[in-house]
């Protein structure tokens, strides 16, 4: 398991045959190239699948404006917010209907919403190994052209995220899935059923 995003970016760097760095500001290609690219492939592979460590709960309450058109309801998401998983109304019954624009859940339902989220997880040290080595997968398939200019390699190494992604997704899902996390649960335990 990676302590730290400089070990996650060594392995991919490691992986393509590259120096490791020692920081995300070295003065290096690799260095720039990690840094850069690092967000958003974290952010992709968190959204790629309800993983454990990045799983989130949270009620939103509904904004003051409503929309313009279509929905009766505007609620903000949370500021980590990557990917829904479940959304409950009040009455603990899955809310069907709605749509996500611009950072806000449009739907008919009244407050308070319940939703269960993948967030964004900024700590390696939460990430299991084998979601560590997805990233470090992802990160290697992202670089491999800039950093070697062969697109073999990054082709090869996009299957190698492919497969670790595969796997890591299995085990994950193994270890609780996270329908489980059924907002009705928390709508009973906040009214004490």
């Amino acid at each position: 398991m990676a302590t730290s995003v400089i070990e996650i970016c060594n392995n991919a760097l490691l992986d393509l045959g590259e120096d490791a760095i020692m920081s995300l500001g070295d003065d290096s290609k690799a260095a720039g190239l990690c840094n850069h690219r690092w967000p958003a492939v974290r952010d992709a592979v968190l959204r790629a699948h309800p993983w454990n460590c990045a799983t989130a709960q949270a009620e939103l309450a509904a904004g003051s404006i409503a929309p313009l058109w279509k929905w009766a309801f505007r609620y903000i998401l949370p500021t980590d917010f990557l990917r829904i998983i479940a959304i409950t109304g009040a009455d603990g019954e899955e809310v069907r209907d709605w749509e996500i624009q611009s950072g806000v859940i449009l739907c008919d339902e009244e407050a308070p919403l319940y939703i269960a989220y993948v967030r964004r997880e900024t700590d390696p040290k939460k990430y299991d190994a084998l979601l560590s080595e997805v990233l470090s997968a992802r990160l290697a398939a992202t670089l491999a052209y800039p950093l070697s200019g062969s697109t073999s390699l990054a082709q090869s190494c996009w299957q190698t995220y492919q497969d670790k992604l595969a796997e890591a997704r299995g085990v994950n899902a193994r270890e609780g899935v996270a329908e489980s996390m059924a907002p009705a649960t928390w709508l009973g335990a906040k009214l004490g059923g």
